[in-house]
């Protein structure tokens, strides 16, 4: 569903886009970053949770990595 929404109009915006590191290299950079992030919240979203007022019989004892 991401892919159908979402692609088309990043493929306009880097087809427009006059940056002096090309037009693509940007938006490649930007994407790899939010995948680095949302991987990394992923792997540690057990943490976050108890963090953020989980019950603490619901945590495991294993803490991210």
């Amino acid at each position: 569903m991401m892919c159908r929404n979402v692609l088309p109009c990043v493929r306009i915006w880097s087809d427009k886009c006059s940056s002096k590191y090309g037009r693509r290299r940007p938006f490649i950079l930007a994407g790899s970053l939010m995948i680095s992030v949302a991987v990394t919240i992923i792997g540690f979203s057990a943490d976050i949770g108890y963090l953020l007022g989980d019950a603490d019989e619901d945590h495991r004892n294993f803490k991210g990595t």
